[in-house]
């Protein structure tokens, strides 16, 4: 009996429950709202492990939809985004890529907003074979007030 005597302080010692964590829904960021978003954005994206601009870009973005050119490729490119807590994910149709030599390519990118500051990744893709990835490129950008 003595031997069980000495085990119920370890027990009650690894039984108390422990101070339950913060709650991480308060530590996250407040999620993405349509107004957020909606409005005309420009910046740059540049290649990923490098410092090479590839794009001066502009969007104007509203319900779902942005309307792109850059000083590279000055046609429109039509892109639908979604809103994703703290981010925009979006792609583009297929359009000629004229900084590329004219290559008909999709655009594929992620988008966080803090503030009116954007910061995220992309990727091209050959329109035809869409497991292709033939460029990666970093977003910087802001919204015009």
């Amino acid at each position: 009996m003595r031997r069980y005597l000495l085990v119920v302080p370890f027990i009650l010692a690894c039984g108390r429950g422990e101070t339950p964590p913060a709650d991480s829904a308060a530590l996250a960021p407040a999620a993405l709202t349509e107004a957020d978003v909606a409005g005309t954005w420009t910046g740059t994206a540049t290649l990923e492990g490098t410092d090479s601009i590839l794009a001066h870009w502009t969007q104007v973005c509203a319900d779902g939809t942005c309307r792109g050119t850059s000083q590279e490729s000055p046609d429109t490119v039509v892109s639908t985004y979604m809103l994703d807590a703290d981010s925009t994910v979006g792609s583009t149709q297929p359009f000629a890529n004229k900084a590329m030599g004219g290559i008909t390519v999709t655009d594929h990118w992620m988008v966080r907003i803090s503030g009116n500051q954007a910061t995220g990744t992309g990727m091209f893709k050959l329109a035809d074979k869409p497991d292709s990835v033939i460029a990666r490129y970093r977003i910087a950008g802001s919204k015009a007030p």
